[in-house]
């Protein structure tokens, strides 16, 4: 079985061959994008995940295994392709590069770590609050709320809002609907 990292070089390699392909005005199928974002969706899946995986006995193997028969079925096709355009050497050449990356010849980017959303940087004067709608206050008065107040809204099943927008809109829509909800403060400003 090929490593994580080794799959992830291999899958590098083919994004570069199927720009080069793409470059020669190849007909590329949609299928074959499709199966290329997937697969290293799934890829960067099993890696981030690796250390995680390694702890629990055969986890996630079959999908392991289906990922590396992929890779090598794109590998195929793209190989055919790329011998029709270029000739034999040039195709002998990605097969070089592919056996490389698979070797481990060729190091895959270092996947960054997660950063919290709390974390992340946000846009100058843009504001955002979540909250859980009690199941007395009706939607329509969120709604004119929200128009009033120049913000977007977003509602989930689970009466979740989500208010976003000018930093002076949220924090009035903010002081609106906690009005709404428990009255008018009572705190001195």
């Amino acid at each position: 079985m090929v490593s994580l990292d080794g799959l992830y070089s291999g899958w590098m390699v083919l994004n570069d061959l199927l720009g080069e392909l793409q470059a020669t005005g190849t007909f590329i199928p949609d299928l074959t994008f499709a199966d290329l974002r997937n697969s290293k969706m799934v890829i960067e899946y099993l890696r981030s995940f690796e250390a995680d995986i390694a702890v629990q006995e055969n986890a996630d193997n079959q999908l392991r295994e289906e990922m590396e028969l992929k890779i090598l079925r794109l590998r195929e096709t793209m190989m055919v392709w790329i011998e029709e355009k270029k000739g034999v050497e040039t195709m002998k050449e990605w097969q070089k590069k592919f056996q490389d990356a698979l070797d481990g010849a060729i190091v895959p980017q270092i996947l960054e770590k997660s950063i919290p959303i709390s974390d992340l940087p946000r846009e100058k004067d843009v504001g955002f609050f979540r909250i859980r709608l009690p199941d007395d206050i009706p939607v329509e008065v969120v709604s004119e709320i929200a128009e009033d107040c120049g913000v977007l809204i977003s509602l989930d099943g689970d009466r979740h809002l989500q208010v976003s927008g000018n930093k002076d809109g949220v924090r009035d829509a903010m002081k609106r609907l906690g009005n709404l909800f428990y009255g008018e403060s009572k705190i001195k400003k």
